[in-house]
């Protein structure tokens, strides 16, 4: 089995060098990742976790994301959509939503990220092909609910499950990988594009 690199950072997102993936959280190194969040309409699009991963099990999280490794470019991020979701997006299609310097302690792991941001925006519903061992359920979620929820304005939303049952849940921040204030930057953000392009219009 190969060992996938991933280039480390300092604080100040100067490359210092590379390390093999396992080692990285365990030491604590600042990485760099590339996060997709996919909105339809007035919803956000979920991932719920596969039960059988490492990190966060189980847990709701961004669209679709993943490390960048030695040799990848930002652009090269945009491979993750595909072998997560089934769904091939074209680079130039997602909108920067700029770099967010992100750091969760879960257990004995700390996970320094710089994170890439983008934001695609469906016109119709994804035909989703999923990596099981990694996704096992996409859900969607309306935006401003979520942005109450990491805002602290409502404890719980609602989630509904993209397939032919669509079932709904409710779920709180527990429900959800710990990225702290995160969501709520993201949020927003996609929030302040879809208002400019109404007033825009």
């Amino acid at each position: 089995m190969t060992t996938e690199m991933i280039r480390i950072f300092d604080d100040n997102m100067v490359c210092i060098g590379q390390k093999p993936r396992e080692e990285v959280h365990k030491a604590g190194d600042w990485h760099e990742t590339f996060h997709c969040w996919f909105t339809i309409g007035e919803n956000l699009l979920l991932q719920k976790r596969s039960p059988d991963k490492k990190d966060y099990p189980g847990l709701f999280d961004i669209t679709s994301a993943g490390h960048l490794t030695v040799d990848e470019t930002i652009e090269d991020g945009i491979r993750e959509v595909e072998e997560e979701l089934g769904v091939k997006v074209e680079f130039k299609d997602l909108v920067s939503l700029g770099v967010l310097k992100e750091e969760i302690i879960f257990d004995e792991m700390r996970d320094r990220e710089f994170c890439h941001v983008f934001l695609y925006e469906c016109k119709t519903m994804p035909e989703f092909i999923l990596q099981k061992e990694e996704v096992e359920s996409m859900h969607t979620v309306r935006l401003e609910d979520a942005i109450k929820l990491f805002d602290g304005v409502v404890r719980e939303v609602e989630v509904t499950l993209v397939g032919g049952r669509e079932e709904k849940q409710i779920i709180g921040l527990d429900s959800f990988v710990g990225h702290g204030s995160y969501y709520f930057k993201v949020l927003k953000r996609i929030e302040e594009i879809m208002a400019n392009r109404e007033c825009a219009q």
